[in-house]
């Protein structure tokens, strides 16, 4: 009789084991796990969005990072980089970062950015500065591509060298800033076309994820100028907090393309500035005045120019000059523009650095600038 009862219940204990490991091969949705999300690449989310995929190839996001294949430059829509450092060929290089708007960087064929004392390559100047001069080149490693490229997974997260090459730091879908890296992994969406399957966050808190330098979302600043990037901290720092990103730009147009409309982000200025004395001075308007370029990317043109816009917005309309802007230790900046960044766009400083105009001290351009917008 044991025997029996032991015999049945190992023909339970069997049947019992087929079906719950049979289940690990079923397919029907109630019993699988959803399958994981994959990244699909820009190309398949242009089959679909091809209006939108046209006006991405003139944004500078997706030339953050470019390949160099066959030994050929990368192009871009507006500018070129001709040449890498002196003592390199395209065959010694193996991605440019940037080069469409302001500067061009370049990554050896071992995956390090190259450094010395002329090796980023200023599209304003087709000229050529420094970059971490101070180490040796081969050894500042590739890290930047969390906010450089599509898909971004650190070595120190369990991501590969992308390429195998020991100074990539990580591994990405694709280089440069498409359109899974906003509207993450796209293999659902592309599959069910449903808006459901794929993230659509229009906060400016997306945007600030890469836009911003300072974990506490101060306005870091080095040799008398904002530093670049930081448009995020610019903006909640001077008075935008609560405004939006997409209120002034189209995420997939870039302000260099034909189509953007200079005079619909002055409008979108009046739609919350409201009954304000909107007289304009000489043919300036509300982006030139609270909108200087008091932030560097690549190069200066004089100690009031740099060559990227603020986002901070608010002036500092006392007369003071643009020492006024860092906390004492000159790396972190208030949420003012000081009038020096503003006036001498236009106007000369008594010293006669600034721009074509005529000479004007802090004191008169305060006394124009007080009250300025009182009706």
């Amino acid at each position: 009789m044991v025997k029996k009862v032991s015999l049945m219940l190992m023909i339970l204990g069997a049947f019992g084991f087929f079906i719950l490991t049979g289940c690990e091969d079923d397919d029907s949705p109630t019993s699988s796990a959803p399958a994981e999300l994959e990244y699909i690449g820009s190309d398949a989310c242009a089959e679909c969005h091809e209006a939108i995929s046209d006006k991405i190839t003139n944004n500078g996001h997706g030339y953050k990072l470019n390949k160099v294949e066959n030994g050929q430059a990368p192009s871009y829509p507006y500018t070129n980089v001709p040449t890498p450092p002196v003592g390199y060929d395209w065959d010694d290089i193996s991605y440019v970062i940037g080069g469409f708007g302001w500067k061009a960087r370049f990554v050896d064929l071992q995956g390090y950015i190259i450094t010395g004392d002329a090796v980023q390559y200023n599209i304003e100047t087709s000229g050529w500065s420094g970059y971490h001069s101070d180490e040796d080149p081969g050894t500042k490693p590739y890290n930047c591509g969390r906010c450089h490229t599509t898909g971004w997974k650190s070595t120190d997260d369990g991501g590969a060298h992308q390429d195998g090459m020991p100074g990539m730091a990580g591994q990405f879908s694709e280089p440069g800033v498409h359109c899974e890296a906003c509207h993450g992994r796209g293999s659902r969406h592309v599959e069910s076309s449903s808006a459901d399957d794929i993230v659509r966050d229009t906060n400016s808190s997306m945007c600030g994820g890469c836009h911003y330098r300072n974990e506490n979302h101060l306005i870091d600043a080095s040799g008398g100028f904002i530093r670049h990037h930081e448009q995020y901290d610019e903006m909640i720092s001077g008075g935008h907090r609560g405004l939006d990103c997409i209120e002034c730009h189209d995420p997939h147009q870039g302000i260099q393309d034909p189509s953007y409309s200079y005079a619909a982000s002055l409008a979108k200025c009046q739609e919350c500035h409201t009954g304000a004395n909107y007289a304009m001075h000489n043919g300036a308007d509300c982006i030139k005045c609270h909108m200087p370029e008091a932030t560097k990317s690549a190069v200066a043109s004089n100690v009031y120019n740099g060559d990227l816009m603020t986002h901070i917005f608010a002036i500092n309309t006392e007369a003071v000059g643009k020492d006024a802007m860092w906390y004492s230790d000159g790396k972190k900046a208030v949420g003012e523009v000081t009038l020096d960044f503003v006036c001498y766009q236009c106007h000369q400083d008594p010293d006669g650095v600034g721009g074509a105009g005529s000479p004007k001290t802090l004191e008169e351009l305060s006394a124009k600038a007080t009250g300025y917008h009182t009706p």
